[in-house]
């Protein structure tokens, strides 16, 4: 769920997350909402008051090569 843009052949286009800048290392993620695949939507903040989250950035996902 990572503020990810969607959109790949055969799936429906989930929320857009656009964040300006470069989030340095440690630094707090800006909250953020996702749609998981059974069509919930989750927000960082809402995670955040259960238990601690870890974002990770695969950039390489739907990527050629």
């Amino acid at each position: 769920m990572a503020g990810a843009a969607g959109g790949a052949a055969g799936r429906s286009a989930g929320p857009r997350v656009l964040v300006s800048g470069l989030l340095a290392a440690g630094a707090r993620a800006p909250d953020f909402s996702a749609e998981a695949s059974d069509g919930r939507i989750y927000t960082l903040g809402e995670l955040l008051a259960d238990s601690l989250v870890l974002l990770a950035f695969y950039p390489g996902n739907d990527t050629p090569g």
